[in-house]
């Protein structure tokens, strides 16, 4: 039992985390917060589009990580990694693609 809640809190809290970073990067544009090498080709027009992409991916992967803590806290199941898994393939998908797109 305190295993599952320290679990599902350390998964929420991260989860939570990613949300503010991802939040940050789309509406303040702090590209900072990305490692330099993430952003050191991206142009100025590009600037606002790479930002959003990237703060979309990681916005999508911390809400799935609280969702997946949420479930670990109520249910314990296994199946809730499923939820986890999805979010963090489409996360990293629009991070890459952010990335391939934008930073040349």
């Amino acid at each position: 039992m305190a295993a599952r809640l320290i679990g599902a809190g350390l998964s929420g809290s991260i989860g939570l985390l990613m949300i503010v970073l991802g939040l940050l990067l789309w509406k303040k544009q702090r590209v900072s917060i990305l490692h330099e090498y993430h952003a050191d080709k991206v142009s100025q027009e590009d600037l606002k589009a790479f930002c959003t992409l990237s703060g979309i991916g990681l916005l999508v992967t911390g809400i799935s990580l609280v969702i997946t803590a949420v479930l670990l806290g109520i249910t314990d199941s296994p199946a809730s990694f499923l939820c986890f898994a999805a979010g963090l393939i489409a996360g990293l998908a629009l991070l890459i693609t952010a990335g391939v797109k934008y930073n040349r």
